[in-house]
């Protein structure tokens, strides 16, 4: 079988590029058009109501000059003053102007002006005597004493306008004939005017100078408009290998700029979570090995007798102690991605948060003893109730004790106070000891992460517990805070909805 050609690659940029053009230029191409043909238009009937004008008035006089047996070819002085007239009119309105029989044969002609002698030529040249118009144009004029028409004189497309020259009364009933003795013809070739042709010229000239200008402004435009597009592709295929650390130029403020801000929050957030997720991995990867790798080299011990029997109580209870913190480990990953998918269930009820604190604060009762740690503000506490589910919360002051209780210096103090508002109860627990840097203070509950890692008093956390606690009392509609005024103490202060 064979393999199918790859489709050619576009260029989004070309393609725009083009597209614009081409509507500008149809556009351009139907209003010049239409100006053109307008202004031809205008300038054709204007053309030819004056040729109308002159050949009625020459109509006019030739009815009042000539008789019927004088319409021919001969030549006589009123002839003459005709022809002068076809001649001055011709020139005037840039027109041949001639005169025919009621057969249509030319008879008068301003081509005849200026020879010698008269009376002894005729008053049409050659080239008007071969020239012949059309039958229609004829029958035209008789029916109608005037025509407007356009035919082929000479090989070349014309307009030609006629009019009847209508003898007086009395001269048609002396006669016995009909009212119409000949026929004054105006003939103008059929092309561009000289108004159309200056018209044209014009527009050919401001025509280039806006598509020169246009064609830059659309290839500034088009490029203003894809090139923060080219800059997302490369930032979307360099984000594909891995390499979040691309931005978008950003300029303006309309949507394509909205669009690059949006991309560039997109990339600091991939940046910030692969960050965490390395940093996680890492984590979770020694917490996982470091205990398992204690507990398989202390069972290997006692089953292969290495640990005597008198010491296995010992090591068991390590082991032990490992496989709780595994545990909890655990228990905290799986209610972190409870949480977020919002599969955790939640169990509020009234209780009083104040004796919580102080059983909880009993179960460090040995670690604050060793460490001469002392406690200020719980002989003081009173009683506050709360509307939360306990369990969960249990959990948040468990936590926040156990950062305290580990961070506290030795014979330093540990803090709690208990306050309430008016929808909102308040709990503060604040600790001596390191401090907290003003800049790792906004990141303290972001997810995986571990505060300054020269803080080796917390090198076996995972960087999930304040994560966790955040979660808890947000999802409780509270909310909560860390302080750090100076480089020998830190508090967090959280708030809980009040008991209804």
């Amino acid at each position: 079988m064979k393999k199918l050609k790859k489709k050619a690659r576009g260029n989004i940029f070309v393609t725009y590029f083009i597209l614009f053009a081409s509507i500008f230029l149809v556009t351009f191409t139907v209003l010049g058009t239409s100006l053109i043909i307008m202004v031809n238009s205008y300038s054709i009937n204007e053309k030819t109501e004056l040729l109308q004008e002159n050949t009625q008035s020459i109509a006019s006089s030739i009815s009042s000059t000539l008789i019927i047996n004088n319409m021919n070819s001969e030549y006589s002085y009123e002839k003459e003053v005709i022809c002068e007239s076809l001649s001055v009119v011709s020139s005037c309105i840039d027109s041949d102007v001639f005169v025919c029989d009621t057969a249509g044969n030319i008879i008068l002609c301003k081509e005849q002006v200026g020879t010698s002698p008269y009376y002894s030529a005729s008053m049409v040249c050659e080239d008007h005597q071969m020239l012949r118009l059309d039958d229609k144009i004829i029958q035209s004029v008789y029916e109608n004493g005037t025509a407007v028409s356009t035919s082929v004189v000479n090989g070349e497309s014309s307009y030609v306008v006629g009019t009847a020259i209508v003898a007086p009364s009395y001269v048609a009933q002396a006669e016995g004939s009909g009212n119409i003795i000949g026929i004054v013809f105006a003939v103008v070739e059929n092309g561009t005017t000289n108004l159309v042709s200056s018209v044209i010229k014009m527009f050919a000239f401001v025509a280039f100078l806006c598509i020169s200008v246009g064609f830059l402004m659309i290839w500034l435009l088009t490029k203003k408009m894809v090139t923060p597009l080219q800059q997302m592709s490369v930032a979307a295929k360099r984000f594909a290998v891995g390499d979040f650390s691309y931005r978008v130029n950003i300029s303006g403020n309309d949507e394509l700029a909205d669009l690059g801000t949006a991309f560039n929050d997109m990339a600091d957030a991939l940046d910030k979570l692969e960050s965490s997720r390395r940093s996680f991995v890492a984590n979770v990867s020694h917490e996982l090995k470091t205990p398992m790798t204690s507990i398989a080299g202390f069972i290997d011990g006692i089953l292969d007798g290495t640990i005597p029997k008198d010491k296995q109580d010992y090591y068991l209870k390590i082991v032990s102690d490992e496989v709780r913190r595994l545990s909890r480990l655990v228990v905290a990953m799986l209610n972190m991605s409870k949480m977020e998918s919002g599969d955790f269930e939640m169990k509020p009820k009234n209780y009083n948060i104040s004796d919580q604190i102080i059983h909880i604060l009993l179960t460090f009762e040995q670690n604050i003893d060793k460490k001469h740690i002392e406690i200020i503000g719980l002989d003081d506490i009173a009683p506050h109730r709360v509307h939360a589910d306990p369990d969960m919360i249990y959990q948040v002051i468990y936590n926040l004790f156990d950062n305290a209780v580990k961070f506290t210096n030795e014979g330093g103090y540990l803090k709690v106070n208990v306050t309430e508002g008016a929808e909102m109860v308040q709990v503060s627990i604040k600790n001596s000891g390191e401090g907290i840097k003003s800049e790792e203070l906004p990141r303290l509950f972001e997810r995986f992460y571990k505060i300054d890692k020269s803080r080796s008093l917390d090198a076996s956390g995972a960087g999930l517990g304040l994560y966790i606690v955040k979660m808890m009392v947000e999802m409780h509609g509270g909310r909560i805070w860390a302080k750090s005024d100076s480089q020998s103490e830190a508090e967090f202060i959280f708030t809980l909805p009040r008991a209804k």
